[in-house]
């Protein structure tokens, strides 16, 4: 039973550790070409950028806690790490190249084949579904982001007849 606990609290701790990797990563990215824009994420959008991670955490402590094996100041105590991060600042960056999300990840504008627009989100679309990236943006902030994308991932129209 000891195992599974450990087992349990590694990850956990491996969830706090990769939503502090996308708040604060420890080694800053270097974002090739001129930037363009920064975009600062707002509480929502954030919550919105952990929302795996915030759910697996969830499951895990409350599963953990109805069967007895993580005490109650373990599972407040990563509730108020997790809370922590989630109010760390996290901003999207546009270059001429690409964009950034935090300060970890870059991806180039080729990475992507087109992009759907929403009112608070935009979805950069890749051509394996599992390459797509949402970012989470501002509506005022939005027509700013929409120039530099449409500037930059040409999409070919569909020809449905």
């Amino acid at each position: 039973m000891i195992i599974l606990q450990m087992i349990s609290f590694l990850l956990i701790a491996l969830l706090l550790m990769s939503m502090m990797a996308k708040a604060r990563p420890w080694k800053k990215l270097s974002m090739p070409g001129k930037t363009l824009q920064t975009v600062p994420l707002g509480f929502l959008s954030r919550l919105r950028t952990h929302r795996s991670n915030l759910m697996a955490l969830l499951t895990g402590c409350v599963f953990g806690l109805l069967a007895g094996w993580l005490p109650l100041n373990i599972a407040t105590m990563v509730g108020a790490i997790a809370l922590v991060v989630v109010l760390m600042p996290m901003r999207y960056t546009l270059t001429t190249k690409g964009v950034a999300v935090g300060e970890i990840s870059f991806r180039p504008w080729s990475d992507f084949s087109g992009f759907k627009a929403n009112q608070s989100s935009l979805e950069l679309a890749h051509p394996s579904s599992f390459g797509r990236l949402t970012l989470f943006v501002k509506p005022a902030e939005m027509g700013n982001v929409l120039k530099y994308v449409e500037r930059h991932i040409h999409t070919v129209p569909s020809t449905n007849s």
